[in-house]
């Protein structure tokens, strides 16, 4: 991995510029559960989640460990 968040998730996405991230946030979202934590600066996730989605990372975050809990399947 580079160090340039916009840059990696570009490339993991499959989409061609950064203008088009925001278009693909749900592969942004799957993309974003991948990564280990601490993989970028703070600072960096920040200004990323702030573009892709209008949100704080931890909100973005947040969402993201809800969701986990939802992904399971029920049992009848």
């Amino acid at each position: 991995m580079k160090t340039d968040i916009f840059e990696d998730m570009v490339e993991l996405t499959g989409c061609n510029y950064i203008f088009d991230l925001p278009h693909r946030r749900k592969r942004v979202l799957e993309e974003l559960k991948e990564l280990p934590p601490h993989s970028y600066p703070k600072e960096q996730l920040e200004k990323f989640s702030h573009y892709v989605f209008g949100e704080d990372y931890t909100v973005v975050m947040g969402t993201l460990e809800s969701k986990k809990g939802s992904e399971t399947t029920c049992m009848k």
